[in-house]
């Protein structure tokens, strides 16, 4: 078995972010040159033959790439077909896909040549849109951006593809281009129009890389937070709509064909098996399991040194030939198969006759200890090393552990980068005896001590319980009673403290364990939640309070008594119908908190609308003025997150991630729309740094439940209980799974009608009497 990748190096412009081999367009779209390249290529295919005797070689990949082989004329493509039919064993064309690349704007003007491909036996074609901002487009150089229309040029050339009988249809995009200061991200754009408009059968996602192009000097704009942003966004864009990775983290072609690679059979057999192949044409790369070569042009890009030396001088076009040591070797299939996002174990131990685990013991156990890789099986079955979210940020230290330690040795030797990470490379944290482990021991100590972790938090959640009924069965001290008693007797008595006459007639236990006490408003919101508490609540308790001063609001003072008599030191400013941060003096209002509960932690909940700009009389940002903050966000997905929250506009997570000092946690509700986005919906939070998540099931108060199932949870060992909820660590995320009515956390809630509620479940104040006046 071979494969074989053919080079045509011609294109109707040169892009500005190009970094192949690639001639002078103006020279390259001359029938002259396509013909003399074409007779060149023809030679290089009988001199492997003869050296090779590759008749007798079975391909199982064919390539014909650029470049853009698409600008040839097709009967330049037809005989590039009949010298590897002529010089392989061609398998039939349903067998093994033949690939070919195009660009929107031949696609559209020639959908004969498609035909025409497609009758010779390639199935697979590939489009380079890159992107549908038209206007980025054209500054990067793409002739399709320069037609009258071009969104109609790109639907005329998928329908060109789809009438010339492709049904494996594969469209490259890029990120990583510098971002125009007020501008929304043109990518996120692109993908969402890719898979609603154009419709592929794959997408492949291409990082922008500077060197060697023309945009070079625009590198240092773009930091790796972003293009690690814009990967992951791009990523769970992808999964929703269909397009998957089939599970391999780090991959960047999606497919929407069930346990179809997306690649062509040439890159899927290269990336994962590591089969070797020829590479023809002008600066070509060619590859065996022991070495590594270029054809002459690979610097140069000099069509005439190629020609010269096939039918001039009649010698196979090399370059350079570099002969490869087992570690170089391992470290360049190890480098390939990144590609996938890791490293297929099989075909490592085929190639070398070694596993990797026995070459790369320190590294495989460092990925391992660290969470930036994880043992696990692809769609077949295969086992891999494959990379977590963890280790998709951090990617090139994570490829770089596995090149050969010549190579290793060279890169930490350059200027820059930082001692400790690069002393990491070679000293891998890895104690002597933990290294000599076998791998799987070490994975068996992990599992072991996760259990025991777990029993001892169990054992001290179950003390904690034990100890609050008992608490709860210990009589009132001698003199206290509870807080609408003494409202009541106080009224009685024509001596009621300022704000007592809000309060409800629920008593108030001052002895009690709270966890914390809420701050309730109500009022017209920015967000008409379908799941909003305040729908479930009697109306008595919600009169607006989002315009009422400070010193006016009921049963504050009796709020902060309980708070200090009780010995609770948290307070949460929510809400029932209604975002905190609406209250019109809020400032204020942190600073009372502040002043009658000395030492007191604030946090705020809200659904993040104002938190990256509402701002304090001295003009910072006033979410800092709190000590953390929980933000509600029920779906990363447009309109999912329309459906849920009733509003388009989704909180800028990114500023007020960026900005905020203050811990920021993720609060997310789920039903029917949104259980599936799970996976995705945390891994967005991974990217954006997001540390802490609460996923919380719907709650309804009479009981109805939808039942909702969490099946990236499910058969996971919690890291940890809180409040009797499982807690979960995953990719660095601590994920934790609310059932409201099953939390034993007593609060005590001031509504804003001045009811003083002391339970969990907000909606058992309905039962409490109406405040009379």
């Amino acid at each position: 078995e071979l494969m074989l990748y053919v080079h045509c190096p011609t294109c109707e412009v040169r892009c500005e972010f190009c970094e192949y081999t690639v001639i002078d367009p103006k020279v390259g779209k001359t029938e002259e040159a396509q013909t003399a390249y074409i007779n060149a290529l023809l030679r290089e295919f009988e001199l492997y033959d003869e050296l090779l005797n590759t008749r007798n070689k079975t391909l199982v990949g064919f390539d014909i790439g650029g470049g853009t082989p698409g600008l040839l004329r097709h009967e330049e493509i037809g005989r590039i077909m009949d010298a590897a039919d002529r010089h392989f064993t061609l398998p039939a064309p349903d067998a093994m896909h033949v690939s070919i690349e195009t660009t929107p704007r031949i696609a559209a003007r020639d959908p004969a040549k498609l035909r025409e491909y497609h009758a010779m036996g390639i199935r697979r074609i590939s489009m380079g849109v890159q992107t549908t901002d038209f206007r980025e487009a054209k500054a990067i150089g793409r002739d399709d951006a320069n037609s009258d229309s071009p969104l109609d040029t790109l639907r005329l050339a998928v329908d060109n593809i789809r009438a010339a009988g492709f049904e494996s249809f594969n469209v490259d995009l890029m990120y990583g281009f510098p971002r125009r200061a007020g501008r929304a991200d043109p990518f996120l754009r692109t993908i969402s129009d890719t898979f609603e408009v154009i419709q592929p059968d794959h997408i492949t996602l291409y990082r922008m890389r500077y060197k060697g192009t023309k945009m070079a000097h625009l590198m240092p704009r773009v930091h790796l937070d972003q293009v690690n942003e814009q990967g992951t966004t791009a990523h769970y864009l992808l999964e929703e709509a269909g397009y998957t990775c089939n599970g391999l983290l780090g991959k960047n072609t999606y497919s929407r064909i069930p346990k179809d690679s997306g690649c062509s059979d040439y890159l899927d057999k290269r990336v994962r098996e590591g089969i070797p192949y020829i590479g023809m044409g002008l600066g070509a790369q060619s590859f065996s399991r022991h070495t590594l070569q270029y054809n002459v042009g690979a610097v140069t890009k000099a069509l005439g040194q190629y020609i010269r030396s096939t039918l001039v001088h009649g010698r196979i076009p090399i370059q350079d030939l570099y002969h490869l040591p087992p570690q170089h070797a391992s470290g360049k299939f190890a480098a390939v198969s990144f590609y996938y996002g890791g490293i297929d174990l099989p075909a490592y131990a085929d190639n070398f006759g070694v596993r990797l685990e026995d070459t790369h013991a320190e590294e495989v156990a460092f990925v391992l200890r660290h969470d930036l890789m994880r043992f696990t099986e692809d769609v077949n079955g295969r086992q891999r090393l494959q990379m977590t979210i963890k280790g998709k940020e951090c990617f090139g230290g994570v490829v770089a552990l596995f090149y050969a330690p010549s190579v290793k040795q060279h890169l930490v030797a350059l200027e820059g980068g930082h001692d400790d990470v690069s002393s990491a490379v070679f000293d891998l944290d890895m104690s002597e005896d933990a290294t000599r482990r076998d791998l799987d021991e070490i994975r068996r100590q992990q599992k072991q001590q996760q259990l025991e972790e777990q029993r001892e938090e169990q054992e001290l959640q179950q003390r904690r319980q034990q100890g609050q009924q008992q608490r709860r069965r210990r009589p009132l001290p001698r003199g206290t009673v509870g807080l609408a008693a003494a409202a009541a007797a106080a009224a009685n008595a024509g001596s009621a403290p300022a704000g007592a006459r809000a309060l409800a007639t629920q008593a108030v236990a001052y002895d009690r364990d709270y966890e914390f006490g809420n701050v309730l408003f109500s009022g017209p919101c920015n967000q008409r939640c379908t799941w909003c508490i305040g729908k479930q609540l009697d109306g008595h308790l919600m009169p607006s309070n989002l315009k009422t001063p400070v010193s006016e609001l009921p049963n504050l003072d009796g709020f902060f008594r309980a708070m200090r008599d009780s010995g609770t030191t948290k307070v949460i400013m929510t809400g029932t119908s209604t975002d905190p941060q609406l209250y019109k003096y809020e400032e204020e209002l942190l600073r009372t908190v502040r002043e009658n509960l000395p030492g007191v932690h604030i946090s705020l909940h809200s659904n993040g609308l104002l938190a990256s700009k509402k701002k304090s009389s001295t003009g910072e940002l006033l979410l800092n003025a709190y000590d953390s903050c929980t933000i509600s966000v029920n779906s990363f997905h447009p309109p999912t997150f329309r459906s849920i929250h009733g509003v388009k506009t989704m909180p800028d997570l990114a500023a007020i991630l960026a900005s905020a000092t203050v811990p920021v946690k993720l609060s997310c509700v789920l039903d029917h729309r949104n259980a599936h986005e799970v996976e995705s919906y945390l891994g967005r939070c991974a990217a954006l740094g997001v540390r802490r998540v609460a996923l919380r099931e719907v709650f309804d108060a009479a009981g109805a439940r939808e039942g909702v199932r969490v099946p990236l949870l499910e058969g996971m060992t919690p890291s940890r209980w809180f409040r009797g909820q499982p807690v979960y660590a995953l990719d660095g995320v601590e994920v934790t799974w609310w059932r409201f009515d099953t939390v034993s956390a007593p609060s005590l809630n001031l509504f804003s009608n001045g009811h003083l509620s002391d339970t969990y479940l907000l909606t058992d104040a309905n039962t409490a009497a109406a405040p009379t006046a």
